[in-house]
């Protein structure tokens, strides 16, 4: 359906008392105090974005017909900071007053936006869910990966570029292995010129087989061979593994001596990227459409913990946990803590100290010798408060503001978690 496209002054742009962002409001007025109360700092952030670089002209306000006038469905944000550095008083009383008071008096701002007019708003929520719903499979916004936010951002240093280059390699190689996909966003936002220093020094060149050059990077094992060493590496920088313990050479080749060797005799005899040896080894398919990752928890049994753990774990393998992150991460908490609970009271174990606690009683319980390898990311979270793997994080998901789950997240974690839940099932 064609949405006509109209240029309309911001005098008859209203607010939308409807807006998702917070509960139906009664006037513009409180319309735009609801927002101030949701989004606080972030529109002092946005008015300053807008005086400096105007409305985007990419982003239309999608608007519907009311009266005379137009009510924005879509871009209520953006139009909510043009009309209070319009009219700062809209702000008195607010945390933002001060600060949008001074941004009125320091810049331009728009008098009229290029907005897209929808018929009614059964026909504007197929694109407001598409902005705002996740990505869709594809179909809605697909945020940048890090590793595209640095190639577009400019120019890296020499460890950056290194790094990414290396990690676009291995993103390609290991698709299906969900814990190194989303160790691989976590090394790329927060270790990026640490993982470039390690990759640059010729014992981890020559560890991993690597041959270096401006046009390529290539590998003189096959995919396989190198993705526990990659895999450990990954995992190191992710929790432990800081700039302090590799800035020096001797300091690199002590850290590379306790990762997996990768095995010599499958080393060739020409170099060629990791992608390339995987499809040299696979017999020629026809296209087909990119398979969904699979599920987690699709065939893990946990009947002997109970049915209440029994029927939650049937809950999350129903949700699609791309489109709804926060209710998975949700009930992967309470999988864990049920599970390690119910174990625990089964076992007749003490039940003292918050949940870290429990799920080491419980780790060590069906994991006496604590060498199984299948239980090296539960161990990981539980020393490291700060890993993705840690029972912090699955906290966080639940109390702090500011920690936000995606999909590979779940799925990474999931995963590891999967182990842990099976061995306590089948111990009872």
């Amino acid at each position: 359906m064609a949405f006509q496209t109209k240029t309309i002054p911001v005098g008859q742009l209203l607010l939308d008392l409807q807006n998702p962002r917070h509960e139906n409001v009664a006037s513009q007025k409180d319309a735009i105090r609801a927002l101030i109360d949701t989004e606080g700092h972030k529109l002092v952030v946005l008015a300053k974005d807008v005086q400096k670089h105007g409305l985007s002209p990419i982003d239309r306000l999608l608007v519907l017909r009311s009266g005379r006038n137009y009510t924005v469905v879509e871009g209520n944000r953006r139009l909510a900071v043009v009309k209070i550095l319009a009219n700062p008083r809209l702000a008195e009383g607010t945390v933002i007053e001060s600060q949008m008071k001074r941004l009125s008096g320091e810049g331009s701002i728009p008098v009229e936006a290029d907005c897209a007019i929808a018929p009614g708003r059964k026909a504007a929520k197929h694109w407001m869910e598409l902005r705002h719903g996740g990505e869709a499979e594809g179909a809605g916004v697909v945020p940048w990966s890090t590793l595209a936010a640095n190639r577009f951002g400019g120019n890296p240093g020499r460890e950056a570029s290194a790094a990414i280059r290396f990690l676009e390699q291995v993103e390609g190689a290991y698709p299906k292995n969900e814990v190194m996909q989303a160790l691989i966003r976590e090394v790329a936002d927060n270790k990026l010129t640490t993982l470039g220093r390690l990759i640059l020094d010729s014992n981890f060149q020559q560890r991993a087989g690597m041959v270096s050059s401006v046009e390529s990077l290539a590998f003189e094992f096959p995919a396989a061979a190198l993705e526990d060493f990659f895999e450990q590496v990954l995992t190191d920088l992710a929790t432990s593994v800081g700039i302090s313990s590799l800035r020096k050479k001797p300091d690199r080749a002590k850290y590379l001596s306790k990762t997996p060797e990768p095995d010599p005799g499958k080393r060739k005899s020409k170099a060629s990227p990791l992608s390339e040896s995987k499809r040299q080894k696979a017999k020629p398919k026809p296209p087909k459409r990119p398979a969904k990752p699979p599920k987690p928890f699709a065939d893990l049994s946990v009947t002997n913990l109970g049915e209440r753990i029994e029927n939650i774990v049937g809950e999350f393998q129903g949700i699609d946990i791309d489109l709804r992150p926060n209710a998975a991460a949700l009930l992967l908490r309470a999988i864990l803590e049920l599970s390690v609970d119910q174990y625990i009271a089964k076992k007749k174990l003490s039940t003292e100290g918050r949940l870290r606690k429990r799920v080491q009683r419980a780790l060590n319980e069906v994991d006496s010798t604590r060498k199984d390898e299948r239980f090296q990311g539960v161990r990981q979270g539980l020393s490291d408060g700060t890993s993705l793997l840690a029972v912090a994080t699955l906290h966080g998901y639940v109390h702090n503001p500011h920690f936000h789950p995606g999909g590979s997240e779940i799925r990474a974690i999931a995963a590891n978690l999967t182990p842990l839940l099976e061995a306590l099932n089948n111990d009872l």
